[in-house]
């Protein structure tokens, strides 16, 4: 039987998969392999939740090394935050516009 790990390495290699995502590399891939440090069968890119990480199916998992997996992550968190906030902001632009107040 062969666990998920082992399948994401032998279809994907023995390298973290990591292009950058992390932020780490400057655009190139991530030299760490699985004999120096194991490495996670990660979504790549990851969800912004832990959730939507853990709904990815097995054909959407790479390998990646831990510091990689952890920096990702919190980039598409702080992506998603920002986008929130983005959201949040222009929906209450109305709310303290004084000519849609004097208007309505």
């Amino acid at each position: 039987m062969t666990t998920v790990l082992e399948a994401v390495l032998e279809t994907h290699g023995m390298r973290c998969a990591c292009e950058s995502a992390c932020g780490h590399h400057e655009g190139k891939p991530c030299k760490r392999n699985h004999y120096e440090r194991p490495l996670l069968a990660a979504p790549y890119p990851p969800r912004a939740t832990d959730a939507a990480n853990a709904a990815v199916p097995v054909e959407d998992l790479r390998p990646l090394c831990a510091p990689c997996w952890r920096a990702a992550v919190k980039a598409a968190q702080d992506r998603a935050a920002e986008e929130r906030r983005r959201v949040l902001e222009a929906a209450q632009l109305d709310l303290f516009d004084p000519a849609a107040v004097a208007a309505g």
